[in-house]
């Protein structure tokens, strides 16, 4: 099955392939070490728990040795039953002719987004219906802004309330100041004259802007704010 997305895959890779892989766990944590000792029957792990299954199961010393030939050139990860993995074209075609049977789907970004600049994503309509950039905050963004910071960002959020919007629960909590952490969230802003301020107030605590670009023929329905 193949479907078009509308932004690039880590930023970097148009294609998505997606495997049902539920013996793929046992080359976690997946370093070069670990994938070698796999290889070459020397992992301790898969000796005592996996003998039997492992020797009939060539497939597990074909990934592994995939995943270390191409790692430089792609993004994969294991998750649950599934193995993921974003590369170019080129890669794609060789994972689904090593491992057809177990293939499951293959995502494609839609070929008018291929040249879309990092953190940009087409939508049909704009976040809310009216929000351009959603302004993604670091991880315990408690610990990187101060207190005078974290004001200063509300006040401004308070003051441009029909240009901004905070839809986290706990992200609200604490730009009120009613809890004093922040362990991860986001907020949207209207247009880019609003990321300079912010930028001034809260470089310390932003993770990255993700940019919404609506197409020339999406909805211009906007979702009333409670």
């Amino acid at each position: 099955m193949r479907k078009h997305h509308n932004k690039l895959f880590y930023s970097k890779h148009r294609y998505k392939t997606v495997f049902n892989m539920p013996w793929a766990g046992i080359l976690y944590p997946t370093t070069d070490q670990q994938l070698s000792d796999v290889i070459e029957g020397k992992n301790k792990h898969v000796r005592y728990l996996n003998s039997d299954w492992y020797k009939t199961s060539p497939d597990v010393i074909k990934l592994a040795k995939f995943i270390l030939e191409h790692r430089k050139n792609m993004n994969f990860r294991i998750q649950d039953k599934h193995a993921i993995f974003y590369s170019n074209q080129e890669l794609s075609k060789k994972l689904v002719e090593l491992f057809t049977e177990d293939w499951k789907k293959t995502i494609k970004v839609d070929p008018r987004y291929e040249k879309l600049a990092p953190d940009t994503v087409v939508c049909k309509r704009l976040p809310h219906g009216k929000y351009k950039y959603q302004i993604h905050l670091k991880k315990d963004t408690h610990k990187y802004l101060k207190e005078s910071e974290r004001q200063a960002l509300w006040d401004f959020i308070e003051r441009n309330v029909d240009h901004t919007l905070v839809t986290g629960r706990y992200v609200l909590d604490y730009l009120e100041g009613k809890s004093p952490h922040c362990y991860y969230g986001y907020f949207y802003i209207e247009s880019e004259k609003f990321l300079t301020p912010i930028y001034m107030m809260a470089q310390k605590g932003i993770d990255k802007v993700i940019k919404f670009v609506k197409e020339k023929n999406g909805s211009n329905k906007k979702t009333a704010r409670a």
